[in-house]
């Protein structure tokens, strides 16, 4: 019984490492349409907003931020404006969002595909 609940903790502890996080491979495979769910710290607090792809030529995406940002991503943190400025990111700096990054542990913990 005790290394049935010994493996039952483990295996949750494994599951648990994934949560609120994407793969190297799910970021190769953002296409166009996909709306990319980032979450970053700002003062101990967790914020979250997303990106829009619009369009990839070679290793650059285009996205449009999104206008609102939310502390859920439950909330409408996936809506754009029409008349929005493209930005852009390389994809190589893309991957890097696969874990946290800098002062604010940006990281991307999801990808829509609406």
């Amino acid at each position: 019984m005790r290394l049935w609940i010994v493996a039952l903790i483990f295996s949750l502890a494994l599951v648990g490492c994934g949560i609120n996080s994407v793969t190297k491979a799910e970021l190769e495979g953002v296409k166009v349409g996909d709306v990319l769910i980032y979450r970053h710290q700002v003062n101990g607090r967790s914020w979250m907003y997303g990106n829009k792809v619009t369009r990839i030529e070679g290793d650059t995406i285009y996205f449009v931020p999104s206008i609102n940002t939310a502390t859920s991503k439950n909330s409408d943190i996936a809506s754009f404006a029409k008349d929005a400025p493209e930005d852009s990111i390389k994809k190589a700096d893309l991957l890097k969002y696969e874990t946290e990054q800098g002062d604010e542990k940006k990281v991307i913990i999801e990808i829509r595909n609406p």
